[in-house]
């Protein structure tokens, strides 16, 4: 899953002498330097970039949903019956 020349760039350091480190010119080391903080930098850029398409994807399928759901309702039926009867009182003439 890794690219193998992110890990052989990242193993450098560990790889080289100090002799070898030592005869390298200030310049050298600062280009290495260099690039490895913009492939640091890049990488975190795509991270980050990867992150938020994520949320927003996530916010769209949650909108969706509840959407297409009746919200607090939903599941609720109406009864065939009424709670309460009416009473029919009829008036008698006295």
């Amino acid at each position: 899953m890794t690219n193998p020349g992110f890990t052989l760039l990242c193993l450098i350091p560990f790889l080289m002498t100090i002799g070898q480190a030592a005869a390298m010119d200030e310049a050298n080391v600062c280009y290495i330097l260099d690039g490895v903080l913009f492939i640091y930098g890049l990488v975190l850029t795509i991270l980050y970039c990867r992150m938020k398409i994520q949320q927003e994807l996530a916010k769209k399928q949650a909108s969706a949903k509840k959407e297409a759901s009746e919200g607090v309702y939903e599941g609720l039926s109406h009864r065939t019956q009424d709670t309460y009867e009416a009473i029919n009182l009829k008036k008698t003439k006295s």
